[in-house]
């Protein structure tokens, strides 16, 4: 548990910035569903507005997020200004949304389909089965993040330390052995599991006794801050590898820094 204390450590230390990475995070799928209720009044032009300020919020929080994890692994424990991981978060922005698009392809895939199928059961009055068809999909999800554990973990944080294309990092992968990062490893299937413990208890004590805003809001904060120490685990263990890059991009200072 050592390799968790010591990320911990860390996150308290820089707390202001992990609250608003979270905060950022947990905001973003309730403001997805604003274009939606804005639909009726797309002839005045409104549905764009939120939509803007979506894309906006996503590419900020994602920004942040890199510069956080790229700080963490330069300044371990000291607190940075907002705008250096701005200008440090957009030296990666589009190598992690290549990175996220590999990823999240097959999810969306995955995730259209389920839809597709718990729609037609609601419309054939099927809906007893709806809520297995939801645990049926985060089972196959589950199942391709373990099968994609090593490059799900690893290959961002490649990306972060030696500062190499998206593409370019699955060279490195074969030197980050999973069995020389067993916390790692378990802190991301706890994370899983965790997944279906939510499910499980949204579906035991029912709307009724757990609001659904509170329930999103208590899951999200708790999937943000477990993904952050992962991140952060991540990076730290990559960094003990003291691997070389070549190809490293002369874009940082002398800090790792970005500059203009």
């Amino acid at each position: 548990m050592s390799q968790i204390r010591e990320t911990l450590k860390i996150l308290k230390a820089r707390w202001p910035e992990v609250v608003l990475i979270i905060g950022l995070t947990v905001l973003l799928p309730f403001l997805r569903k604003l274009p939606t209720k804005l639909k009726y009044h797309s002839a005045l032009n409104l549905i764009f507005l939120p939509i803007f300020l979506l894309l906006a919020l996503m590419v900020i929080t994602t920004m942040l997020y890199c510069g956080f994890i790229r700080t963490v692994y330069l300044e371990g424990q000291k607190r940075q200004a907002i705008p250096v991981l701005l200008r440090t978060g957009l030296h990666f922005l589009w190598r992690i949304i290549v990175l996220g698009s590999l990823y999240g392809i097959p999810l969306l895939t995955l995730m259209l389909l389920s839809t597709h199928l718990v729609a037609r059961r609601v419309e054939s009055g099927e809906t007893d089965t709806v809520q297995n068809i939801f645990l049926i999909h985060q089972l196959l999800v589950s199942v391709i993040r373990i099968i994609l554990m090593k490059f799900i973990i690893f290959i961002p944080a490649l990306v972060i330390v030696l500062d190499c294309g998206a593409f370019e990092s699955f060279k490195f992968i074969k030197k980050c052995r999973l069995s020389d990062a067993k916390e790692l490893i378990a802190l991301f299937c706890f994370q899983i599991a965790l997944g279906f413990v939510w499910t499980f208890l949204r579906t035991l004590y029912g709307a009724a006794t757990i609001p659904p805003f509170t329930f999103r809001i208590g899951s999200s904060i708790t999937a943000c801050f477990i993904g952050l120490i992962i991140a952060v685990m991540a990076v730290r263990f990559v960094a003990s590898l003291d691997l070389a890059y070549d190809g490293q991009t002369q874009a940082l200072d002398s800090q790792g820094l970005l500059k203009f």
